[in-house]
């Protein structure tokens, strides 16, 4: 009953303070919102470049006419999306072309190509690279794709004879020839508003961190700690009760920021919202925890809220969370911040990777916990709360 009735207290206490509430609350919107607008072409992960259809010059064998190969190649519907071909009458005038910007990639097909094909040669192609590499890029992997599969054939009729293009024609029935996609995150991205929500939500749950030492102070330096272990009134109870109420405030805290900043300003947590708040829990453990062991080495409030804040600083820094880092850093040196284990995970839930990459990071934050919380009990134990 007095666990209750101190938390009941100290929740009255904390939230008639202006400043708290501007500090937990307020401040952490506006540092979302002034970071994820001005860094926005700075951090994240950029959105994929849309693919415009290349102009390719397709130089056929003079006196042979159009490739039958290559025309039915050019009439696949996934060529068509990427490949606008224009014939040419010749080299020279590919060249020109190229040159002028009326073709942005040209292919000069060899005398007999066809023929040279299907007497079981190999498939082979010029390349006339134009000014822009994307375009190239684009163009050179749709051929590359077309010679490697019929020389592939080739290989196979080679070796095991005509059936085995029977074969090859029923497995490439549902095969697309070229395949538009996202190599990152199964196609999605991250935005500079969703890091910096996720950094500066970590940052400032360790900041509430000295919402623990306040609390714990403000009963010495008022002198009231003595008059209050008078009553009929544990010091464990006195403790219990004041942490129930800043962890309320935390948790409180917490849900703001992410409502808020989704409501606001758009920022997508990702689909897993239960993880995400376990780990927030977990991240509030610990920073409560270690507000606690450094209050209850440190002999005055000043210096206990000093080295807080040098701490919870130097951890968002070296995590990553302030400025881009390099990945060799953050990966080593960040490893060992509470920061870096949260933060990591929630970007992932914010990317839908899968269970099994988030349960490493949920493991160390348990782990961290748990150390810090045996860490707290032992300094209670050995220094206890009292004037």
């Amino acid at each position: 009953m007095n666990i209750w009735t101190i938390m009941m207290y100290e929740l009255r206490r904390l939230f008639r303070s202006r400043s708290m509430l501007l500090n937990m609350f307020l401040l952490p919107l506006v540092l979302i919102f002034l970071l994820g607008a001005s860094l926005s072409g700075v951090v994240g992960v950029k959105s994929a470049t849309k693919i415009e259809p290349v102009r390719v010059a397709v130089v056929n064998p003079a006196g042979e006419g159009q490739s039958a190969m290559i025309a039915a190649f050019l009439k696949l519907p996934d060529i068509q999306k990427v490949i606008v071909p224009q014939d040419a009458e010749s080299r020279q005038a590919a060249e020109s072309g190229l040159r002028t910007g009326k073709y942005s990639y040209a292919v000069i097909v060899p005398d007999g190509f066809d023929s040279e094909v299907q007497q079981g040669g190999k498939a082979q192609l010029e390349f006339i690279l134009g000014k822009d590499r994307t375009d190239n890029l684009v163009a050179g992997t749709a051929f590359d794709n077309f010679l490697d599969t019929m020389n592939y054939k080739q290989a196979a009729v080679a070796a095991l004879g005509p059936q085995a293009l029977a074969v090859e024609a029923s497995a490439a029935v549902d095969r697309e020839a070229v395949k538009l996609g996202d190599l990152n995150n199964g196609g999605r991205t991250y935005t500079a508003s969703q890091f910096y929500a996720a950094s500066m939500l970590l940052m400032f749950l360790l900041y509430s961190g000295m919402t623990v030492t306040t609390s714990l102070f403000s009963e010495k330096d008022n002198h009231t700690l003595h008059r209050i272990n008078s009553m009929p009134v544990k010091a464990s109870e006195l403790f219990i009760g004041k942490m129930l109420g800043v962890g309320i405030v935390s948790i409180i805290q917490c849900l703001a920021i992410i409502l808020l900043t989704d409501w606001l300003f758009g920022v997508y947590w990702g689909n897993r919202p239960g993880l995400l708040l376990l780990f927030c829990l977990l991240m509030i453990i610990a920073s409560m925890t270690l507000s606690i062991v450094v209050s209850m080495f440190s002999k005055t409030a000043a210096s206990a809220r000093s080295i807080i804040s040098v701490i919870t600083v130097c951890m968002t820094f070296i995590s990553g969370g302030m400025a881009p880092l390099p990945d060799s850093w953050v990966n080593t040196i960040g490893a060992f911040t509470i920061n870096h284990w949260v933060q990591q995970a929630i970007i992932r839930m914010m990317l839908h990777s899968g269970l099994p990459q988030l349960t490493p990071n949920l493991l160390m934050i348990s782990v961290i916990c748990l150390v810090m919380l045996c860490g707290a009990i032992l300094s209670y134990w050995k220094v206890g709360y009292h004037e």
